[in-house]
Order: C-alpha cells, then sequence, then structure tokens
C-alpha cells in the first residue's frame, strides 16, 4: 500500500465519521475519472452526489452508479430557463456565450469557430433538488455558473466545509462572474481562502508564439481555488464538520497541516487520542516534513559563551 494510502486508511479508522461525509461533484464526469475523494467512497464513509440533465447521458450515469452514488436529472444554476451553449470541446460547454474578442486575444480563436449547439433547458437552485442532502463538501467546474451554484444552495451548503470552484481571472464568456465575485461571496457565506489546487496561463499570441514553451505563459486564466469554513474558533464546528474537514484537506486538498490543525481541534474536545497528530504526521513522506534541528554548532556554543 502506497504512503498516501496509508495515510488516508488511518484517517478513517481514526476518525470513524457517525455518518457519511456527502461530497457533489457538479461538472464533472463523475464515473470516467477516479476522483482525489475516492478513498472515502470506497471505504463506505463518503456519499457521491452528481447531475447530468441530458436524459440519454442520465441513464448511462445512472446505470454505471454503485451505492456510493446518486444521481440527479437536473441542470444547477440560475434556477429558471437558459440556453446551454454545448461546444465541441464540451469542457468549453456552459450557459454563457464565448467572448469572441478575450479568445481572440488569449489566441484561442478556434473557441468560437468550432461547433457549438445552442439548447434550451431549465436550471435548478440546488436546494430545489428532492432528495439533496446537505453537503460536507462541494466540488464544481462549471465554466462560469459557479456563483449561481453558490447563491442557489444557502441551505444545501449551511454546514459543508470545503467548496472547490474553478475560479476566473481573466473572462472567457459574455458576463460570466470572476473570480473577485465568487470570493466575496464565499467569505460572506464564513469561508476562507486556503490554496489554489493549480493556475492555468496561456501564451499570448505574437509572430513568435510558437518559440515560447506552451506551459511558460504569463497570462492568468483560471484556476481551481480551495476555501474552508473559517476554523479560527475551532469550537463553532461540530465534531463531525472537524472530521470531514480532515478528510477534505487530506484527499481533495492535499493539506497536511490542515489535517494536523483540525486532528488537535479534536484532540481538545476528547474526540480522537492525544497522540493522534503525533501518529499522522509518521505516516508523511520526508519531503513534507522540516529537517531536525542539528543543534549550534560548536563555533556558535564558544560565541554564546
Amino acid at each position: 500500500m502506497a504512503s498516501a494510502d496509508k495515510r488516508i486508511q488511518f484517517l478513517i479508522d481514526l476518525l470513524a465519521p457517525e455518518r457519511a461525509l456527502q461530497i457533489a461533484d457538479i461538472g464533472a464526469r463523475i464515473t470516467r475519472s477516479v476522483p482525489p475523494y475516492q478513498a472515502l467512497l470506497t471505504a463506505g464513509i463518503a456519499h457521491l452526489h452528481g447531475f447530468e440533465p441530458e436524459p440519454e447521458a442520465y441513464a448511462e450515469l445512472k446505470a454505471a452508479a454503485d451505492a456510493t452514488m446518486s444521481i440527479y436529472p437536473h441542470a444547477v444554476g440560475k434556477p429558471g430557463p437558459a440556453t446551454f451553449y454545448a461546444h465541441h470541446i464540451g469542457a468549453l460547454s456552459s450557459v454563457f456565450r464565448f467572448c469572441a474578442p478575450a479568445a481572440r486575444f488569449l489566441g484561442k480563436g478556434f473557441w468560437v469557430k468550432r461547433p457549438i449547439t445552442e439548447i434550451e433547458m431549465t436550471l435548478r437552485a440546488l436546494d430545489d433538488i428532492e432528495g439533496l442532502p446537505g453537503l460536507d463538501v462541494l466540488k464544481m467546474d462549471v465554466q462560469g455558473a459557479e456563483l449561481d451554484v453558490l447563491r442557489g444552495g444557502r441551505r444545501t451548503l449551511a454546514d459543508t466545509v470545503m467548496i472547490v470552484p474553478e475560479v476566473r481571472f481573466y473572462r472567457m464568456y459574455e458576463d460570466e462572474p470572476m473570480w473577485a465575485d465568487v470570493d466575496t461571496e464565499l467569505r460572506a457565506r464564513g469561508f476562507v481562502l486556503h490554496k489554489f489546487l493549480h493556475l492555468k496561463s496561456v501564451v499570448l499570441p505574437s509572430g513568435q508564439k510558437s518559440g515560447f514553451h506552451k506551459r511558460k505563459g504569463s497570462q492568468l486564466l483560471d484556476g481551481d481555488a480551495v476555501y474552508i469554513r473559517n476554523v479560527e474558533d475551532p469550537q463553532a464546528l461540530s465534531i463531525h464538520q472537524l472530521k470531514a474537514l480532515v478528510l477534505a484537506a487530506e484527499t481533495v486538498a492535499g493539506s497536511p497541516d490542515l489535517v494536523a490543525y483540525c486532528l488537535e481541534a479534536l484532540r481538545a474536545r476528547d474526540a480522537v487520542p492525544g497522540n493522534a497528530v503525533r501518529r499522522y504526521v509518521k505516516f508523511l513522506p520526508p519531503e513534507m516534513l522540516a529537517a531536525p534541528d542539528p543543534g549550534p554548532s560548536r563555533g556558535e556554543i564558544r560565541e554564546t559563551i
């Protein structure tokens, strides 16, 4: 078993959550890739909620789903009628129309040249989806509709401890909300920016564009941000919320220091043994840990004397 797998299993055994973590992944092809929280699903301590409004695709997902998944035949966003712009490149599809000048500036003119099919649909708010429980973790990549999802989920997200939205720094679609808008909404809801999982930049077009490494572009475009429930006062969170945040920090965010912080908060409430953090740290690879302090050199000792 790999080091990360052993670490996750240790936390699962240590915490033994009283109920399954409720995780929603909006915009992901949940049966076509291995999500970072897969170990929690496999262990039976998490349940995944996915959404697919297209009837044939919904039937396919429903048939492929196991007992750890629930699939809903709805598109999530600002409730009401909307036009979905289905792009030839599926990952670029959105309820927002492409901004042609932005695409040209970014050297992505082909974005607006590829076939785009307009599909009329009805969007639903998270709070209006029958059978959807309160969520512990929300992950979403909905090409500009992240803010609408958040605004429609005040009840569903009331106790959520981690939200991972894709955020935009340079507008790709007409009238889409930007990172600042999403950040303002989440901070008002009691979340703080924890980290970025990745940031994407592009090479701007010029006669020498081919001479630049495609991964060395300077124009920041978007990225996946991790927001966590503010834990300055751990007493404000329930035992379950702290346990959920530990497991999400380990699997989704990859933040061992946040894991340790929350374990300390659980230890203070007698929810885990006193040696929980020390035992957890032993599972971390050397590159995650500080080098041992060698102490003062002989010369430093003489100078002190």
